[in-house]
């Protein structure tokens, strides 16, 4: 079972993930009413679908005024949103989520699977974040790091340190990291989850880690 971003990221946020503040819309003026709950002076209007790929697909765009937020969502709203995992015939919009915009510095990746050989947790972090990990690790497998927890223990704070450390984050950007990291792999072991993704994981122009995007999936027989 897939659930949209802003329900995966609502469980990051319980679990003491930092987020982007936000709001789910299904409609232009339920968008519009979000601004105002969010506040700021830019937002990033984003496509609900259980696909990736939603940039690409005209599916995730960025409005400087409330205007441009009324048009985006009426755009994405009701549209066929087709990417390279939806399929040709894609999939319909029917819901938005209306995000805070962020300053961003650097992106990375971190994600959660369970290791059906090992029947281990792998924990799999990058700095090349915001593209396709599978892509990542086929052309440049020296840029993921995968480490592996025994069913039922902790992602220990040294370890989620050292992951941190790995992907290029310095101080406490990296400590601030490792605790996201060790956030994300209780919520991904006592929510049952099958996957768990936070892609981009990024640092802020003002030293802050946020979960910038995030997906998580559920075996459907947990």
């Amino acid at each position: 079972m897939k659930v949209h971003e802003y329900q995966a990221k609502k469980i990051l946020r319980d679990y003491g993930v930092r987020v982007p503040a936000g709001c789910a819309c299904f409609s232009v003026a339920e968008a519009v009413q979000a601004t105002e709950t969010i506040g700021g002076d830019r937002w990033v209007i984003k496509a609900q679908i259980h696909a990736g790929g939603r940039g690409k697909g005209g599916g995730v765009r960025l409005a400087r005024s409330i205007e441009e937020v009324a048009s985006h969502a009426g755009d994405i709203l009701g549209m066929q949103l087709v990417t390279h995992q939806t399929g040709p015939r894609g999939q319909k919009v029917e819901r938005l989520l209306v995000e805070q915009g962020i300053d961003i510095k650097a992106e990375f990746y971190v994600g959660l699977v369970v290791d059906r050989a090992s029947q281990k947790v792998a924990m799999m972090v990058s700095a090349e974040g915001g593209t396709e990990i599978e892509e990542v690790a086929q052309v440049t497998p020296e840029r993921v790091c995968q480490f592996t927890v025994e069913p039922g223990k902790e992602l220990g704070a040294a370890d989620a340190l050292q992951l941190a450390q790995y992907i290029g984050l310095e101080q406490g950007s990296a400590r601030n990291a490792s605790t996201i990291l060790q956030q994300l792999y209780r919520a991904f072991w006592e929510m049952d989850a099958s996957l768990a993704e936070i892609n981009p994981l990024v640092l802020t122009n003002d030293g802050e880690v946020i979960a910038l995007d995030a997906k998580i999936n559920f075996d459907d027989n947990a």
